[in-house]
Formats: structure tokens, C-alpha cells, sequence
């Protein structure tokens, strides 16, 4: 048993076990982290077998809001680390949000799209899905790139404004837009899609992903086993292969 955990432990990297037996932590974390946020879990739990992690997914701005509703959160996962501040501002974190991963964005259309290699040529186009550009980490950033590109004024009109960043990608596949911008890690999720091109670095902030403790957790231990887990240089494996960068 002792081998098997040292094997475990080389594997996927080891958080100090804790204090409390049987927890149950509950994990608000962005959209776009859905699917490499499984694994990561059930890495976890492989090796913390007496904590239960439930993740309660959504665009990071409503989870905020939720969160200062008195949700019930422990640990919070941000596509930006603006809204980790707004609950840090309120006291409702604890400590320092930490860095775990970084995203860019891009366009994509379907199979018919026309080509588009610029910002400047979304103008051609008939629908732009983005998540809401209004409060949605993934449509701020993009409303900032088209502003930077000078085509906001222009494309305003166009823009679908969609729940977070996953749903922009449904208006793609279901015709309701012809282009979206999204993260570079939604992308490979849409095999029906094309990637026309990345929007460049010098019109966007960087994307960070953060994660903090929530102040009124039930299980601070799990909860903090949890953020040492994720923030562990072993677990940037899954954040890469699902099209994050580290």
C-alpha cells in the first residue's frame, strides 16, 4: 500500500493531507475549465480518496456574484483574476489568488466560414458570437481586442452576446452565428469548426486562470489540499493537452 501511494504521489503530485476525514468541498470554476477540470478532479481524488470534490461550473462573474450571495463555495476557479479581486475586496477569500494556467483567444468559424485572418475582416462577417462583453472574462477581453483593432464601433451590432464562452461556440455550431471568439482551449471542442486565427497578444491582457480559498469554507484543510493540488507543476500536463498554457 505504502508503494502504490509513492507511485500515485510521483504521478500526480502530493497535497498535504487534511485535517478533517470524509469532506465534501464544493469547486465554482469558469466554463472553459470544464473539461480539463474533470481530470484534474479525478486525479485528486485518487490520491485525497476521503475528499468529495463537487464543481459547480458558469461564467466567472455570475460565480462571483453567486459566491458574495453566500453560495456555497470553498475553492473559486477564475477565467480573470479581476473577479477573484472583487470577492477579495468583500473578505470573502483567503490569501493570495494563485496562477495555475493562461488561455488565448481566437476566432473560429464553420466549415463554410470564409477565410478571416484579422480582426479588421470581422466586419464581413453576418453574426459574431461572444460571451457577454458586458461582464463575461472571455467577452471583455474579446471587446478589448476589437476596440484595440479599432472595429468595436463597427461590429457592435453584430455581436451575439452569449452566457459564457462555451455558449459561443454552440451559436457557431447551430448556425445562429458564422464566427465566434472564444479561448484557444474551447477550440479542439468543436471538431466541426475552423480556427481562422489567433487574435494577437499586443490587443489583449493576459489571460490568467487563478484560483483562491473561499473565507467561509466548511473545510479549509480540503480546501486548501485542493488548491495546493491544482497549482502543482505536475498537474500542467492536463492544462496543456486540453489547450491551456502554462
Amino acid at each position: 500500500m505504502r508503494l502504490l501511494l509513492v507511485a500515485v504521489c510521483l504521478a500526480f503530485g502530493c497535497s498535504p493531507a487534511p485535517d478533517s476525514p470524509n469532506a465534501s468541498i464544493t469547486v465554482f470554476a469558469a466554463a472553459s475549465l470544464t473539461d480539463a477540470l474533470h481530470e484534474v478532479v479525478g486525479r485528486f481524488e485518487l490520491q485525497q480518496p476521503t475528499i468529495t470534490v463537487h464543481t459547480h461550473i458558469g461564467p466567472t462573474s455570475l460565480l462571483a456574484r453567486q459566491i458574495q450571495q453566500g453560495a456555497p463555495a470553498d475553492v473559486f476557479m477564475a477565467a480573470s483574476p479581476d473577479w477573484i479581486n472583487y470577492l477579495q475586496q468583500r473578505n470573502l477569500t483567503i490569501g493570495s489568488e494563485i496562477t495555475f494556467a493562461r488561455n488565448k483567444l481566437v476566432v473560429l468559424g464553420s466549415l463554410t466560414t470564409s477565410p478571416m485572418t484579422n480582426l479588421s475582416e470581422l466586419s464581413t462577417a453576418r453574426r459574431l458570437a461572444v460571451a457577454d462583453p458586458s461582464h463575461v472574462p472571455a467577452g471583455v477581453y474579446g471587446k478589448q481586442a476589437l476596440q484595440c483593432a479599432g472595429v468595436w464601433d463597427t461590429i457592435e451590432s453584430m455581436v451575439i452576446p452569449t452566457l459564457d464562452v462555451r455558449a459561443a461556440l454552440t451559436a457557431v455550431v447551430s448556425g445562429a452565428a458564422d464566427v465566434a471568439m472564444v479561448y484557444g482551449s474551447d477550440a479542439a471542442l468543436a471538431p466541426g469548426l475552423n480556427v481562422l486565427f489567433q487574435v494577437p497578444d499586443s490587443c489583449t491582457p493576459e489571460i490568467n486562470y487563478v484560483i483562491s480559498t473561499i473565507r467561509k469554507t466548511n473545510h479549509p484543510e480540503a480546501a486548501a489540499a485542493f488548491v495546493a493540488f491544482v497549482t502543482d507543476s505536475l498537474q500542467l500536463d492536463v492544462w496543456e493537452r486540453f489547450g491551456f498554457d502554462s
